[in-house]
């Protein structure tokens, strides 16, 4: 049996894909590989400004900044796109421009020495302006490129595809910082993860939405502030303000403690770089076996009830981590979690995508994320000012009970059911050559996902 899946694998990646929707399909699959390439090094952005002699705040800034300056820019962002008849263009400039950053930060070093760590932080922050711009259009892309058969296949085989990159990737970079003199360490690292991001770019340039999605986002020149502020498009679509709503709430204890596992592990447990990685690699192993059971759960049982039964469970990691505060204990914990995350990111990112109201995919995205930074601007500099008066274990059981708070509105509040399940979910799709980017995140929000439950891509 797994010969022939291997051979079929085989088959599909070395194959040129024939029409469109394959060959969409396949460069989703292609970039996501050298983006995670980025990913595995922003895994350490946090412990980077830490050992520049950044302080606790910067950590919690560089959490709730980027959220606020999402929270500002997303609906006009999408206002701006949703007046274009081409928004792919607008997509990959914007994603090239905020990887940029990532070739900025190794350079610094030669003219910088004071003032590094707050630059730096600077610098990670600023990205999130042109990121907006790519978050916005990312979730209608891929509800315009990915045939509803075929999402479950393409958004779990994306994300397997990125954690069996990360997975090594993340163990050898760790590796890798702890053998090189700081800071050329970091700087190498930068330089060559920029170099997959790059490529990444590329593979994306070459996808190619539905012509008909290109007259779906005109919109007129002028429209109601009510609009704009997507007050109506709640309004009209009550389903979609409950999962607004829901995942909200679900969240907001996840966003309060964030910040607060990387100082947990490197403060005060002293974690090493090479530690940091051995944790990154088994999380992404958690998520490759996660995505591959859970993409097989969601078939039999459907998204609605496997996102019920993955909810609870993925609230468990604060308690864990508060009650054994052991490095090795965590990273049992950190695999074991995502184990169940894939769960609920497969399921919600399915629902998410079922939910967009046609026509106004833009703009739902745009509201959406701007709700879900507001939620994340807030929590972690809320999280890392009572972890100060209170202690970092009293606030990681806040958040957990926060979050087990949130889980219970999809019990009593249920989004609207979710798309039919299919025997089989797209033969074109069904193997690989997943966040970014591609499925939601376990922060839920419409970006790539960061598998690792202290850092957010």
């Amino acid at each position: 049996m797994w010969k022939r899946r291997l051979t079929t694998l085989w088959r599909q990646v070395t194959i040129p894909p024939q029409t469109t929707d394959e060959r969409n399909v396949y460069f989703l699959y292609a970039e996501i590989v050298f983006a995670s390439i980025l990913s595995a090094a922003g895994s350490f952005n946090a412990a980077y400004v830490l050992r520049l002699g950044g302080s606790n705040a910067m950590i919690g800034l560089m959490s709730s900044l980027p959220a606020l300056l999402a929270m500002v820019c997303y609906i006009p962002s999408a206002g701006f796109l949703e007046r274009r008849t081409r928004y792919m263009p607008w997509l990959v400039g914007s994603l090239l421009i905020s990887r940029t950053g990532y070739l900025l930060i190794p350079l610094l070093a030669f003219f910088l020495q004071g003032a590094l760590p707050q630059v730096t932080v600077a610098i990670l922050i600023s990205m999130t302006i042109p990121s907006v711009f790519f978050s916005t259009a990312w979730s209608p892309l891929l509800s315009d490129v990915v045939p509803v058969r075929s999402r479950a296949t393409v958004l779990s085989w994306r994300s397997i595809l990125s954690s069996a990159t990360i997975a090594p990737l993340i163990f050898l970079v760790g590796r890798w910082l702890d053998l090189i003199p700081f800071p050329a360490n970091y700087q190498w690292m930068y330089i060559v993860s920029f170099l997959g991001g790059a490529f990444s770019v590329y593979l994306v340039s070459r996808i190619r939405p539905p012509e008909k999605s290109a007259s779906a986002i005109s919109r007129p020149k002028r429209v109601p502030w009510r609009d704009m502020l997507g007050i109506s498009l709640l309004r009209e679509n009550r389903t979609f303000l409950r999962i607004v709503t829901n995942t909200l709430l679900f969240n907001l204890g996840t966003w309060m403690v964030g910040p607060l596992y990387i100082i947990l592990f490197v403060r005060q447990l002293g974690a090493s770089d090479g530690w940091i990685g051995m944790n990154g690699t088994l999380a992404n192993v958690g998520v490759i076996v996660g995505y591959w059971a859970w993409r097989r759960i969601i078939r039999k049982t459907g998204e609605n009830k496997a996102m019920l039964i993955a909810l609870p469970l993925g609230c468990v990691y604060p308690f864990l981590v508060a009650a054994v505060p052991n490095l090795t204990f965590i990273l049992l914990a950190g695999f074991l979690i995502n184990l169940i995350h894939p769960g609920v990111n497969l399921s919600h990112s399915m629902i998410f995508l079922n939910l967009l109201p046609e026509g106004k995919k833009l703009t739902s995205t745009a509201v959406y994320s701007t709700v879900m930074n507001v939620g994340a601007f807030i929590a972690p500099l809320v999280g890392v000012a009572v972890s100060e008066a209170i202690g970092i274990t009293p606030t990681l059981v806040m958040g957990g009970v926060m979050s087990l708070v949130g889980a219970s509105l999809f019990y009593l509040f249920p989004v609207a059911p979710a798309l039919p399940r299919y025997p089989q979910c797209g033969a074109s799709s069904g193997s690989p050559p997943v966040a970014p980017p591609s499925a939601l995140p376990l922060a839920l929000l419409p970006a790539e996902h960061s598998v690792t439950p202290y850092e957010k891509e």
